[in-house]
């Protein structure tokens, strides 16, 4: 089968990271596969794969020759991987090449544009039932278009419980952006700084809030003490640079990074909203507390880092909790059930 996929600005994201695994899943399974994306760092990993990489571009004239290429290539539908980056520009190349568009939802849609080009998706997969309650109920977005397919993980033999000993790095992750509750993170950080023993401090991720929470931690006194940093292409050596990994956010889409931290062994604190419960469904995997309360997640990181061998526990929990209820191939048998019903479809 032939498609094409759609990306936004390959930055570290959830939906950046979907498509990473969701490709390479993929092509493993026979698929041949073009991108169309944004750019951003993480575009030259995606061409490593041997896939065909466009850069969306901004003319006339040339979109009308990346229009060309695609159509050589004949894909048998475009699949935007989240995000309203993707859906513009999936919108736009699935009605010019007269196929299908399926769109992946990561999180609440927060525009009435967002939702307008989602209800005229062929297909839209939501990765879990509280955003498919969301979409019909609040959006009027038809549930028999929808199609709930939760994250799928790649848990290597080798990922093993982190041990927190020496100076730990207390980090999160993800996207810089209004809603992620990242002030609650600074302030959590600010009161651990003056608790006992020295620690290093991290937001992994790049966004148009970070000047903002860049001025939150100055004013806290956290300068030298919190360190900001863009992400490599590379998850594995996100996780591999912290310690402990707290996870913030008021309107969801953390759940993956969620799942990609714990398949890696990093003790993790998460805000228990209605993403991340219906992601672990059991006690022990990592510690929950309630949005919004920054000490509480101050204690919630005192209580782990002084008790190494919970820590431990919650993590060993974790690898085996997203080995048997989100494993990969689970995630990809059900994307090409719904890739080749969609063909079918336009076929008859």
């Amino acid at each position: 089968m032939k498609i094409l996929v759609v990306s936004g600005r390959l930055d570290w994201s959830v939906p950046t990271t979907y498509a990473l695994s969701m490709v390479k899943g993929l092509l493993q399974r026979g698929y041949e596969i073009q991108m169309v994306c944004r750019g951003g760092v993480f575009m030259p990993l995606f061409q490593s794969l041997g896939i065909e990489v466009y850069e969306n571009p901004s003319s006339w004239l040339a979109r009308r020759k990346l229009l060309g290429f695609l159509q050589e290539f004949q894909p048998e539908l475009v699949h935007a991987t989240g995000g309203p980056g993707s859906l513009r520009i999936g919108n736009r190349l699935a009605s010019a090449l007269d196929l299908p568009l399926v769109h992946t939802v990561h999180s609440w849609l927060r525009s009435e544009r967002s939702a307008r080009s989602t209800r005229s998706a062929a297909a839209v997969v939501v990765v879990n039932q509280d955003l498919r309650e969301h979409l019909v109920n609040e959006l009027g977005i038809i549930k028999d278009t929808i199609r709930v397919i939760p994250y799928g993980i790649e848990v290597e033999d080798s990922h093993e419980p982190r041990q927190l000993s020496g100076i730990p790095v207390i980090g999160t992750v993800g996207r810089l952006e209004k809603g992620r509750r990242l002030d609650d993170f600074i302030a959590a950080a600010a009161l651990l700084r003056k608790m006992s023993g020295d620690k290093i401090f991290t937001i992994l991720g790049e966004g148009p809030d970070e000047s903002r929470l860049r001025g939150v931690s100055k004013s806290l006194d956290m300068d030298g003490i919190l360190t900001f940093a863009a992400p490599p292409a590379d998850p594995d050596s996100v996780y591999r640079a912290v310690d402990l990994l707290m996870l913030v956010s008021d309107w969801g889409g953390s759940g993956l990074h969620l799942l990609e931290g714990l398949a890696r062994g990093v003790p993790t604190i998460a805000t228990g909203g209605g993403e991340i419960l219906s992601l672990l469904g059991e006690e022990g995997v990592c510690t929950l507390v309630k949005p919004g309360d920054p000490e509480a997640l101050a204690a919630a990181g005192k209580e782990l880092l002084a008790d190494p061998e919970k820590a431990r526990r919650h993590a060993e929990k974790g690898i085996e909790h997203v080995r048997e209820h989100f494993p990969m191939r689970t995630m990809l048998d059900k994307l090409e059930a719904l890739h080749e019903n969609l063909c079918t479809q336009t076929t008859q």
